[in-house]
């Protein structure tokens, strides 16, 4: 865990910075990482468009669905699909970090808020709800809110009310405006 900077000594107790929640990734963090990215990578783009994506990146690394987001429809359906045997695959393997849980009943007995960030399919998401007994998003008393840049994840109407966001916004400017029209901005406790 890393501070940042002019962030020590300030609000809490002992002069020690507050808390009021922890935001997790799934994979490598809650999760063992069991989806073989390489190959998913491979399947979908192919070998030589794998390798012209990862040449092409500094880092060497890919955004599969950054990728495929320019993709005419029937292309990028085919890939998410493709997207979705893999993670499906890993749903039989899906295992929790050690000391996940244990941490996750900490944070529940200090009365803390947790929630998950992810990419990976709703399933995914929803074996780790049921197996772990994480709560997140609205089972965690959030407020959910969908960042639909592009309207690629069309009406929402098929979902159910649990899994269906509060909010959905096309950019994190109109995200900005939601909150200030929505919530009442709290500074944290231990700022003046």
């Amino acid at each position: 865990m890393s501070v940042v900077p002019g962030s020590e000594g300030g609000g809490g107790l002992k002069g020690k910075p507050a808390l009021r929640g922890v935001v997790f990734d799934m994979d490598g963090t809650l999760t063992e990482p069991v989806i073989d990215f390489t190959a998913m990578y491979r399947s979908v783009l192919g070998e030589d468009g794998y390798a012209a994506a990862r040449s092409g990146s500094p880092s060497g690394s890919v955004d599969i669905l950054h990728h495929i987001e320019t993709w005419a429809p029937q292309e990028r359906q085919r890939a998410y699909e493709i997207i979705a045997h893999f993670e499906r695959q890993g749903l039989d393997r899906l295992k929790i970090m050690p000391g996940a849980a244990e941490l996750c009943g900490y944070l529940d007995l200090k009365h803390m808020r947790k929630g998950l960030i992810t990419r990976n399919v709703n399933a995914a998401v929803d074996l780790f709800h049921q197996k772990f007994g994480v709560a997140c998003g609205k089972h965690a008393g959030a407020f959910t809110c969908l960042l639909d840049e592009t309207g690629r994840y069309g009406p929402l109407r098929s979902l159910s009310d649990e899994t269906k966001p509060d909010y959905v916004v096309s950019s994190l400017t109109a995200l900005r405006s939601l909150l200030d029209m929505n919530f009442e901005l709290l500074p944290h406790p231990g700022n003046n």
